[in-house]
């Protein structure tokens, strides 16, 4: 698991855990140039409650990879800077029997990117050391050119990764689009098929209507419209019948008037 955490990832977590505390990364425990080589002490992170009732330095130990934990003895001094000290590890990477009693011990959780305490820090009293408050003055009170960065180094391998990352997330966003773009063309023309079929039963309707064709209205109108399409004589025959009648009606007096202008004529 420590090959897919890196302290960054880390001390990006612990920043937001003290989202409301003062928080350094890297910082050292007094002046490079006056402190005594074998004496400096530089935390991997730094947080400082603000609060003057009851303020707190909360010191960081960052580790990566159990190798680095079995072969490092002396961040146990950092206990003298601040009032609790905490060993931070890939979940699982060190258990809590391995420290001294006073330092505590953090999980991350690479998945959920979160902080859990699994040994809880004893807080000392200390005398703040006045180097150590000096240098967090004169050197790191403006922002940081590379937060949360051991070095220019590890700020550029991260940036390139993030770069990776992002591309990676632009490709699987513009794939997704595609899909999505396939999908609505699908439905616009779903759409236009549908829309013909509209035009072409309307026109069939209207074709009907013209011969009065009208029972294929309703629930039934399939059934209803096969039974009158199938009929060899017309539903109203009383009336064609009438009809009929009525003609060869007109067609005798016709007839009679005829025959009598033709006897007048005579």
């Amino acid at each position: 698991m420590s090959a897919t955490v890196t302290s960054t990832e880390i001390k990006i977590a612990l920043s937001h855990k003290h989202i409301k505390d003062f928080f350094l990364t890297e910082c050292k425990s007094g002046s490079t140039w006056f402190t005594v080589p074998g004496d400096m002490k530089i935390l991997d992170a730094l947080a400082i409650r603000k609060s003057w009732a009851n303020p707190c330095f909360t010191g960081y130990e960052i580790k990566i990879s159990r190798g680095d934990f079995l072969r490092d003895s002396k961040f146990y001094r950092y206990e003298e800077i601040c009032n609790s000290l905490y060993l931070v590890c890939p979940k699982g990477m060190i258990d809590r029997t391995e420290l001294p009693e006073s330092v505590g011990l953090m999980y991350y959780d690479p998945d959920k990117k979160t902080l859990t305490t699994r040994k809880k820090a004893i807080y000392r009293e200390i005398t703040y050391s006045p180097d150590l408050l000096l240098y967090i003055i004169y050197s790191r009170l403006d922002s940081d050119r590379y937060p949360f960065f051991d070095s220019k180094r590890e700020y550029f391998e991260e940036y390139v990764a993030q770069k990776k990352n992002s591309k990676n997330l632009a490709y699987f966003v513009s794939t997704r689009l595609v899909q999505e773009n396939a999908e609505l063309i699908k439905q616009v023309e779903a759409l236009g098929h549908f829309r013909e079929e509209y035009e072409r039963h309307r026109a069939i309707m209207k074709v009907l209507e013209k011969y009065h064709i009208w029972a294929f209205r309703g629930e039934d109108y399939a059934e209803n419209l096969d039974k009158r399409l199938s009929r060899t004589v017309p539903e109203d025959i009383s009336a064609v019948r009438s009809t009929l009648e009525n003609v060869v009606e007109r067609l005798k007096r016709m007839e009679a008037a005829n025959a009598g202008e033709e006897a007048a004529d005579t």
